[in-house]
């Protein structure tokens, strides 16, 4: 904290030093505003905020950086006057798809080799032309067209492609599931190929992760706030978002400490602020039902392995069974033990190939997660025992004696305290928030402004676009237009 007991004034308060509060708060303060941030966490990250422990530098949840870069973190880093090395370059990487036949052969698809054709069962000369002009359709997509498929879910778009099954479940499991968390029944085709065509812009071609994490990627671009007059309150929580005469004002924290602003900005989740923070009774009625009706995302449950040497060559790894487009449904009934995982997406990776990330004698922390359902007291040892399943079959040495110092489950628990609270009892740890899914993606985004005036939602919850990260530092940017005349 710097400075905050000289003023308890501002021009905006941000609540939440998580990817999008963080871009919001930086942007303002690059501009001369004065800012305040307040995170219940120790350190800027949010569910991102990076652990340094034993010589790695870890997030406690994993992460894709789609889109590579340039990306809005490098337009970021230009905007505010900070930069963070990106320790990919230079280095040798790849994502791995790895598909499961129903006899369960296992593929690796090499997606830099003319092989991954043959992988992908694409030896018919008719097959291999109507599938590339169907991603050449897909990448020149106009937004009215693909506004019209905002009513179809990805499964079901996919499933009319006149493709070879193994690439169906492919490009439905990674830009369905995999870069929503949400089933692919539910995610609008829309938002699916929106995604295909940001992974797949020819523009952006180098990865990007950061010295430092993520967490510490936004460490630093906060240090903008108290440079320019402005404070980071972190381990501390808001309990109350002030409002006077219909307006937002300020915050009150849960020791009893008042700051005023005449904009407030909130991450700590859409319907977290509008049912605690603020009060329903400040809404209007119809606005209030329609938050508290939002359905959640999924949540990454699995393992994070730690281990003695050196075992996934590169950063990313995609196992993707045959059957592995699960609906929502199947979900709940995973959750409420009526039937156990078997045919699940599981993402394997490690970010500690990257200098600086891991320590040099090749140790790393590996994550290995699938999906459930923001269900915390439901019994996590099927999912675990799945994943441990699979994954042993494509890398069984992490499994050989010795090579795992120790192992840590990640637990959806853990991603509550980091991220949004739960909603309601039992309920929570979701890896984004609300659901990109039919009927909250496109026109029925919420919006970054409230009813309330001079109350902002930022983060996954609000008109942002991307995968995870992304998608937050999107809404971060979108915010700061939206209030810059006010500051």
């Amino acid at each position: 904290m710097a400075n905050a007991e000289k003023s308890r004034e501002y021009d905006l308060i941000v609540i939440g030093a998580g990817p999008g509060g963080a871009t919001l708060a930086s942007l303002a303060a690059n501009e001369g505003k004065k800012v305040l941030v307040v995170d219940k966490n120790p350190a800027a990250g949010g569910r991102m905020m990076t652990v340094h422990r034993d010589g790695h530098s870890y997030e406690m949840f994993p992460l894709n950086l789609v889109p590579y870069a340039p990306s809005l973190f490098e337009e970021l880093q230009e905007r505010v006057g900070k930069t963070v090395r990106n320790v990919t370059v230079g280095v040798e990487d790849a994502v791995n798809p790895i598909y499961i036949a129903p006899d369960g052969k296992v593929t690796l698809i090499d997606v830099k080799s003319l092989s991954v054709l043959k992988s992908l069962g694409l030896r018919n000369p008719v097959t291999l032309i109507r599938t590339a002009l169907w991603f050449r359709r897909v990448m020149t997509m106009k937004e009215e067209e693909i506004l019209k498929l905002g009513g179809v879910s990805a499964y079901d778009y996919m499933q009319r492609q006149k493709f070879p099954d193994i690439l169906k479940v492919f490009i439905t499991a990674a830009m369905g599931e995999g870069a929503f968390e949400m089933s692919s029944d539910l995610v609008p085709a829309s938002s699916m190929i929106r995604m295909i065509q940001l992974a797949m812009d020819p523009k952006r071609t180098q990865q990007r992760y950061y010295e430092g994490g993520i967490g510490g990627f936004f460490s630093r671009m906060l240090e903008r706030v108290p440079e320019n007059g402005g404070d980071l309150l972190y381990s501390t929580r808001v309990s109350k978002v002030i409002v006077e005469n219909g307006r937002a004002a300020g915050v009150v924290t849960a020791a009893g400490d008042e700051y005023r602003a005449p904009v407030v900005a909130s991450s700590a989740g859409i319907r977290q602020t509008v049912r605690f923070l603020v009060g329903e009774e400040h809404f209007p009625t119809e606005y209030a039902e329609r938050v508290s009706n939002l359905r959640s995302n999924l949540c990454d449950v699995g393992y994070r392995y730690f281990t003695t040497r050196k075992i996934l060559p590169c950063s990313t790894y995609v196992l993707f069974p045959y059957d592995c487009l699960e609906p929502w449904s199947a979900f709940e009934e995973m959750a409420a033990g009526r039937r156990k995982p078997k045919g699940n997406y599981i993402y394997l990776g490690t970010k500690s190939i990257f200098p600086t990330i891991g320590p040099e004698d090749g140790r790393q922390v590996i994550y290995a997660v699938m999906s459930c359902v923001p269900d915390m007291n439901q019994d996590f040892s099927p999912y675990l025992e799945y994943i441990e399943r699979r994954v042993a079959k494509v890398f069984p040495e992490l499994y050989e004696e010795g090579a795992i110092e120790r192992k840590e489950v990640m637990s959806l628990q853990a991603c509550a305290a980091l991220g949004v609270d739960p909603v309601s009892e039992g309920r929570g740890g979701e890896s984004y928030g609300i659901a990109a899914c039919i009927g909250q993606a496109d026109a029925q985004t919420p919006k970054t402004e409230t009813p309330v005036p001079g109350l902002y939602i930022v983060g996954n919850d609000a008109e942002g676009f991307g995968l995870g990260t992304h998608r937050a530092v999107d809404s971060g940017f979108k915010v700061f237009e939206k209030i810059r005349d006010r500051l």
